[in-house]
């Protein structure tokens, strides 16, 4: 049988090359035919190549047609050639030769696109040059068409500068003529762009390259034909050569198998997971070491028996059964079988098929790890972790639950209310006690919490939030009977501290309670209820108070909570804005803006605007007030930049602020690159109080330094100091406006106004009066001698891109 294999391979092998010789012969033939259309192809395409690269004045685009049409005359006789055809039979050489003809006629759509555009630019031209004379503004159509006409003979002509030149020219305004006539050269200019990149796409295409590639493969095949004819004949030689050393390979590879069998018997032995190998009828036929010493089995008295005599089948589970079936890998997680010993045993299992030649089964392999020591550490991690994170939910200092626990009740929605308590006067106690006494307060307290509720047996759970801060989740049906169970229980029950000298008694420790709705509202869990009837509570001087949802502290909760989203967003989607008003010089007859005050403003999701007394007191109850700080500082010297000496600008800033390390380092930073320090003022607000002047001193002659103003604003505002403000350096002193508005009927703020202008004009300060909003006012500043004035009479206030 073999023999005859053999003989009909030789048989198969001699007709394959009579069929290269007779081919061969038949592509020889084609050769010098096939090399002349491939030569002229090329001739052809580098003729249209060099049309459009070289821009040619003297070709038509009927010769270029000819050429085209040539090309794919010569193309179709390639392509429906049987040789040729033959001769790409590897399919990446066929799509060689599609898309050479997909980029030819690409090419060919590219020159045809040339010659409409040289068509379409010759005939603008002529019209441009017959309508010169008749454009409105002849000089600067003239220098256009000149500009243009240079464009097509200039190699390094600047056609991007041409191009904004024109684009400037036609923006500006024109005759209807002119710009007709603009708009042709415009035209013109964007062809003359448009021909060097057909050019480029021309070039890209690599057509020639590709042709000669085509070639070069042609050739490379009419060579491997020969090659083929001289190779089947060695090829024959070589068979037989092979048939010979065949035995000889054969035993060698046997000898070699033989070695692998015992490397792989080895490696069995030595392996550290269990290997039990099974015959093709599931007996065990062979088991290594590791099986031997984990099982107590020795291998003699299991050789030949099923797997079930290892109490391998405590599941149910035929391992080779459904190895068998499936002929496929099996997997086994924590498998349970016993030792010989009688002990259990966890362990995961891997069970291999070993297949025939025709696919039968011929007996499994299985590996075992015992994972029995592994199973009991994950166990006892496990516990370990449950007794971890148990702890971590309880307070360390009292052993209630921690807020951890109470958040996470919270969030677990569970049913329930929730009593906050919290001591009356804990901050009198911080006074009087030192921490570790205060500690054992807390300690005190929570034992009495604990004791009043196993004592009333009150269905609560304790919780600790931080410092004097205690919650109860009530699950009971009579809270107002159990809350004054719990309020009795303090009253009458001294607290006891045991220090180091004995026991001490702290009587009447307070207690204040909050006792939230069974439910979270929309954006207000139980805690904060609870925390904010504990505020309307400790307020209105009560034990305990339920939680009401009308009640002022929430709304002012509610409201603060809304501000500081509203001035979030403000910051977050840069919607942080300023205005200006005028100061005005009303020294003369007729006021003069001086300068212009920076005034922040907030826009919402709206555009609405929202002003300071909106939003500054809940910004400074938060960190947003330095953000916003900033943001008002950025943009005061981006006016100060984009006017610059042109207009002169005032900013406000409190003694906090300037007391503020990132803000004041981050103003003195603009200063330093400010081109146009002197026209800024700084407006100290007076009205807030400075502390320490000597802290502001060093801040205040930096800014001195640099050129800018000083001026102490809502000055006479109650905080006024004669003496420690001279001590500032200031340049004018801004009289608060609640003063001012009085003065048409109120004597007392007229003689307030003439003291502090007196005062002024003998220190050399300058005066401006705020909120200057009827003309009677107007006078009344005029006549005490107030050099500047500001308020609604003079000017609302605008934003930047409204000052003239």
């Amino acid at each position: 049988m073999k023999v005859n294999i053999l003989k009909f391979i030789m048989l198969f092998f001699a007709l394959a090359c009579l069929y290269f010789i007779i081919e061969t012969g038949r592509v020889l033939l084609k050769t010098e035919e096939r090399l002349y259309d491939f030569a002229e192809l090329k001739r052809l395409n580098q003729e249209l190549f060099l049309q459009i690269d070289l821009q040619s004045i003297h070709t038509t685009i009927e010769e270029s047609e000819d050429s085209i049409t040539k090309i794919n005359a010569i193309l179709d006789k390639i392509s429906s050639n049987f040789i040729t055809t033959k001769l790409f039979y590897k399919l990446d050489h066929i799509l060689f030769l599609e898309n050479l003809n997909a980029k030819i006629k690409k090419q060919t759509d590219i020159i045809r696109n040339y010659y409409v555009i040289r068509q379409d630019i010759s005939k603008c031209l002529i019209e441009l040059n017959q309508n010169l004379s008749k454009t409105t503004n002849i000089k600067e159509m003239s220098n256009a068409y000149a500009l243009l006409m240079n464009s097509r003979f200039i190699d390094e002509f600047d056609r991007d500068s041409f191009d904004i030149y024109l684009t400037k020219l036609i923006a500006q305004e024109q005759s209807p003529f002119d710009y007709q006539f603009l708009s042709m050269i415009q035209h013109v200019n964007d062809n003359l762009i448009t021909i060097p990149n057909l050019q480029i796409q021309n070039y890209n295409m690599h057509i020639q390259r590709q042709i000669q590639e085509l070639i070069k493969i042609s050739i490379e095949y009419f060579n491997s034909a020969l090659y083929a004819l001289i190779g089947s004949s060695v090829f024959l030689l070589i068979i037989v050569i092979l048939a010979v050393a065949k035995n000889g390979v054969l035993n060698l590879q046997n000898k070699e198998n033989k070695l692998k069998l015992k490397q792989l018997r080895h490696l069995i032995d030595s392996n550290p997971n269990q290997v039990i190998i099974l015959d093709k009828f599931g007996k065990i036929s062979s088991v290594n070491n590791a099986f031997v010493n984990a099982s107590s089995f020795s291998a003699q008295s299991i050789i030949g028996k099923e797997l079930s005599s290892l109490n391998m089948n405590m599941q149910g589970i035929d391992i080779f059964d459904e190895v068998s079936q499936s002929k496929e890998i099996k997997c086994y997680d924590e498998f349970v079988s016993k030792s010989n010993d009688g002990i259990l045993i966890y362990e995961n299992i891997v069970a291999i098929p070993m297949l025939d030649e025709f696919n039968d089964i011929n007996g499994a392999i299985i590996l075992k790890q015992d994972i029995t020591k592994e199973r009991l550490i994950k166990k006892e991690l496990n516990f370990r972790n449950s007794q971890l994170q148990e702890s971590s939910i309880i307070d360390n200092l009292t052993g209630l639950k921690n807020l951890s626990a109470l958040n996470d009740a919270i969030k677990n929605n569970q049913d329930g209310v929730l009593i906050y308590m919290m001591i009356t006067d804990f901050a009198n106690l911080r006074f009087f006690y030192r921490s570790d006494f205060i500690d054992m307060i807390f300690i005190a307290i929570a034992n009495s919490i604990k004791l009043a509720i196993s004592t009333y047996k009150i269905d609560a759970i304790a919780y600790r939030m931080q410092l004097d801060e205690f919650c109860i989740w009530y699950k009971g049906d009579n809270i107002k009977k159990d809350i004054k169970y719990i309020l009795e229980y303090f009253k009458s029950k001294n607290i006891t501290i045991q220090t180091d000298g004995g026991f001490e008694i702290l009587p009447n420790i307070s207690i204040t309670m909050g006792i939230s709705s069974n439910s979270d509202k929309p954006n207000l869990t139980r805690l904060t209820q609870g925390i904010l009837a504990a505020q309307e509570a400790k307020e209105k001087e009560l034990s305990f108070s339920f939680y009401n949802h009308d009640n002022i502290i929430e709304k002012s909760y509610q409201k603060n909570a809304t501000i500081t989203r509203l001035i979030q967003y403000a910051l977050n989607e840069n919607r942080v804005i300023v205005e200006c008003q005028g100061i005005f010089d009303i020294r003369n007859s007729k006021p003069t803006i001086s300068s212009y005050e920076i005034l922040i403003r907030i826009l919402d999701q709206q555009n609405q605007i929202h002003y300071p007394n909106e939003f500054l007191s809940v910004a400074k109850l938060t960190s947003l007030y330095l953000a916003l700080t900033k943001q008002v500082i950025n943009r005061a010297f981006e006016l100060l930049e984009r006017f610059g000496d042109k207009k002169r600008f005032s900013i406000n800033l409190s003694s906090v602020d300037i007391l503020n390390e990132p803000i004041k380092n981050l103003f003195l930073q603009k200063l330093s690159l400010c081109q146009n320090p002197q026209n800024l003022t700084i407006e100290i607000l007076e009205s807030e109080g400075i502390d320490d002047y000597n802290a502001i001193n060093p801040f205040i002659q930096e800014i001195k330094n640099y050129g800018c103003k000083l001026s102490l604003d809502d000055f006479g505002s109650g905080y006024s100091n004669y003496y420690r403000m001279l001590e500032l350096n200031i340049d004018y002193i801004k009289i608060d406006g609640s003063i001012i508005s009085k003065l048409p009927f109120d004597k007392n703020a007229k003689s307030i106004v003439t003291t502090i202008v007196e005062f002024a004009k003998r220190q050399g300060y300058e005066t401006v009066a705020e909120f200057v909003s009827t003309p009677q006012i107007l006078d009344i500043i005029k006549e005490v001698g107030i050099d500047y004035a500001q308020g609604y009479l003079l000017a609302r206030p605008v934003l930047p891109n409204n000052i003239e």
